[in-house]
C-alpha cells in the first residue's frame, strides 16, 4: 500500500497561508508547533478521519530566523513543497530497495498506537518521507493537533495525482527510481508541443491505490517546465490535483473567494462534443473555463473535469488543479493537457520568458 499521508511546504510565512487555505479553500487548521528556529502550521481537509484517503493535509512552516532551514531554502528557492510523504504499508520492505541500506528508522509509540518514518531522496533532489502507522497516531510526535471537524457537503474528496517537474534529460533515470523503490508503473506519454516549446510526460501511477505521479521534462530550452527549473533552482512538485465532486459549484464558490483560474478560450468550447452533458452543466462548464476530456466511443461516456490555477506563490511555479472524474473515467486526455499547456504558456508570455 501507498497513499499520500501529507504535502510539506516551505512558505515565507505560514500563519499568513494558514489563513489563505482556510479562507479560500475552506480547510481547517488543526495546529501548530514551533521549534527554536521554524514554525510550523498543519491545515486539513478531511471528509472522514484525519488518515484515510480522502484526507488532504499540508504543513506549512516558515523561519523564524536565518538558523531555519526554511530561511536556507528560501535565500535561492521560491515558496513551494519540499517532501511529499508517503503512507506505506511495509516501511523495511521499501528501504531494502535502497543503497545504503541502513537508513535510520525513527519510531514513536503511545498506548494509542505507533509511528515510524523515514526520510529518502530520489534520483533528482527531491525528498520523500515513508511513514508506517498502527493504531491511533498524530502525524509526528511532537504535533498536537484539534479535533477534525466533518463536512458535510464536501468541496474535496483527497488528491487525485501531482506533478514533478525533472530536467533535461532526466525524466528516464527518475521514472526507473519511482518503479524501482516505490513501486509505481508507467501508464501514459505524451508530447506535448507548440509553435515555441514543449514537454515530454510520464504518467506513473501505484497499483495498490491507483495514486497517479506524472513527471514532465522539458522539451525546449524556454519550455515552461524549463522556466520552473530556473526558478525553483532544480525539480520540484508544479502542482497538486485536488479531488471534487461538483466542480462547477466549487469553481464558482472559490472564485467569490478570490481563488483566480487559468483561462481558456472561448473557441475551445466550439470543438467539444457535449457528451451527456445537460445545457445547464455545459454552460456552467464554459462559464467556469473548465476543460473537458469525455470517452464518446465508451458506453459509459466516462469524463474528465479540470481546472487550474494561477500560481499561488510570488513566483510562477506551483499551482492547484481541480478535477472531477466521472463514469469510472481513468488517466488524462491528450487535448486537455494541450489546452493546460497553452494556458500556462500565455501567461508565461505575459513575463517575457517565453
Amino acid at each position: 500500500m501507498l497513499e499520500i499521508d501529507h504535502t510539506h511546504f516551505y512558505v515565507d510565512d505560514a500563519k499568513k497561508w494558514r489563513d489563505w487555505f482556510v479562507s479560500v479553500l475552506g480547510f481547517q487548521a488543526l495546529g501548530e508547533t514551533s521549534d527554536r528556529h521554524t514554525h510550523t502550521e498543519i491545515v486539513a481537509y478531511c471528509s472522514q478521519s484525519l488518515f484515510d484517503s480522502t484526507s488532504i493535509i499540508f504543513l506549512l512552516s516558515s523561519a523564524l530566523n536565518n538558523l531555519s532551514p526554511v530561511a536556507d531554502y528560501l535565500s535561492y528557492r521560491s515558496c513551494g513543497v519540499v517532501d511529499v510523504a508517503f503512507r506505506v504499508s511495509d516501511l523495511e520492505a521499501i528501504l531494502k530497495n535502497l543503497t545504503p541500506l541502513s537508513l535510520p528508522i525513527q519510531e514513536w509509540q503511545s498506548e494509542q498506537g505507533k509511528l515510524r518514518w523515514a526520510t529518502i531522496t530520489n534520483g533528482v533532489n527531491f525528498q520523500h518521507t515513508l511513514i508506517e502507522r498502527q493504531g491511533i497516531t498524530a502525524i509526528f510526535p511532537h504535533i498536537t493537533t484539534t479535533s477534525i471537524l466533518p463536512n458535510y457537503s464536501p468541496r474535496f474528496l483527497g488528491i487525485d495525482h501531482l506533478v514533478l517537474n525533472v530536467g533535461v534529460g532526466e525524466l528516464e533515470k527518475t521514472t526507473t527510481w519511482y518503479e524501482n523503490i516505490l513501486g509505481f508503473e508507467k501508464e501514459q506519454n505524451f508530447t506535448i508541443k507548440t509553435g515555441q516549446s514543449g514537454l515530454y510526460s510520464q504518467v506513473l501511477f501505484h497499483p495498490s491505490t491507483n495514486l497517479k505521479f506524472p513527471l514532465n521534462e522539458p522539451l525546449s530550452i524556454n519550455s515552461q517546465i524549463q522556466e520552473f527549473i530556473n526558478l525553483n533552482k532544480g525539480s520540484g512538485i508544479q502542482h497538486i490535483a485536488l479531488k471534487t465532486p461538483a466542480i462547477i459549484d466549487s469553481v464558482a464558490e472559490f472564485r467569490k473567494a478570490g481563488l483566480e483560474f487559468l483561462s481558456v478560450p472561448n473557441e475551445y468550447y466550439n470543438s467539444l462534443d457535449k457528451a451527456n452533458l445537460s445545457d445547464l452543466e455545459w454552460q456552467g462548464i464554459s462559464k467556469q473555463k473548465i476543460l473537458i476530456d469525455a470517452d464518446l466511443f465508451d458506453s459509459l461516456q466516462p469524463l474528465l473535469l479540470q481546472i487550474f490555477t494561477k500560481p499561488i506563490f510570488k513566483e510562477p511555479t506551483f499551482f492547484l488543479e481541480l478535477i472531477e472524474r466521472r463514469n469510472q473515467k481513468q488517466g488524462f486526455g491528450e487535448k486537455n493537457f494541450q489546452a493546460l499547456f497553452e494556458a500556462i504558456e500565455e501567461e508565461q508570455a505575459k513575463r517575457g520568458t517565453l
